[in-house]
This record gives C-alpha cells, structure tokens and sequence, in this order.
C-alpha cells in the first residue's frame, strides 16, 4: 500500500471514532429547581430589634416586581416602632395592627430580595425575636408571573447579635 492509501484509511478510522456516541462528554451544569423561601432576620441588641423580611431566591426566577405579605410577632415581647425607610427604588406600604404588620411593595425594576422591607422594635421581652415570622401573601415577577407556586414554607426567624 502506498502512503496515500495509508494516511486515508487512517484517517477515516479517526473520523468514524469521532462519531461514536459513547465517547460525547456533556458538561453542561444540572439546573436547579425554582424555589423561594420567605425569612424574617432579626438583629436584637436587647433592649431593640432590627427585623429585615428576605426571600432565598434558587433556580430561574426572574426580577420579583411585587409582594404583600404579614410579619407575626408577639405585642406581648415586641413593640412596633415604624418601618425603616430604603431608598432602593421600591414603593412599600406597611400597615400594623395588634401582632401583625402588613406589608406590600412594587418596583418597575425588581424588588431587592434581601431587603424586601425593614422593621424596628423596642424589645419587651428577649425572648421576642424568636417568635417573629414572615409569610408571603402574594409574589409576582416583572412580567406579572405569579410566583406563589415556587414558594416554600416560611422558615423560622433567624437571630444575629
């Protein structure tokens, strides 16, 4: 056989190698299902609470556009003092009651996930910031997509020194 026949046929062994399906490699990453947690963090220096209401945002979600939902505290151990003002660009309203402040927000540009609103407290009892919970109402993208399907249940409020 001569070189060209030699260097064709090899060739053509590369080739027909490359084919096989058994040798593709995928690395594309495993997509995460959409989840979204509700959470009240409290910050306590003893005698007040900070109390931010967040959400754990996982998967493809897109830019949340706007919520309601209620913050449950314990008037007994916890008394509200007012909303904490945030110049992120969304439009909040916070109305509280007796154990209860309802909040609602809106922005044309997405809502800040950590920091959908923020809360001050004068503490009570220091027992307070562990019984403070935040649950969602209604939750929807930018584009109106209604994202109450994706939520979790609410956890527990976390507590940082």
């Amino acid at each position: 056989m001569n070189r060209t026949a030699v260097a064709l046929i090899l060739v053509l062994v590369i080739a027909g190698g490359c084919r096989e399906a058994g040798t593709i490699v995928q690395t594309g990453a495993e997509s995460v299902p959409a989840s979204i947690t509700a959470r009240a963090d409290v910050v306590s220096t003893g005698e007040s609470a900070v109390v931010t209401l967040v959400l754990d945002v996982r998967g493809d979600v897109g830019k949340v556009g706007s919520f309601t939902g209620r913050l449950r505290f314990n008037p007994a151990a916890l008394h509200y003092e007012g909303e904490v003002e945030l110049s992120d660009g969304t439009l909040r309203a916070s109305n509280p009651g007796a154990g209860v402040v309802r909040v609602a927000g809106a922005s044309t540009v997405g809502v800040n996930v950590a920091r959908l609103a923020v809360f001050h407290f004068t503490v009570i009892n220091a027992s307070a910031p562990r019984n403070v919970a935040f649950e969602l109402d209604e939750l929807h993208e930018l584009s109106r997509i209604n994202l109450q399907a994706r939520l979790t249940s609410s956890v527990p409020a976390e507590q940082r020194p």
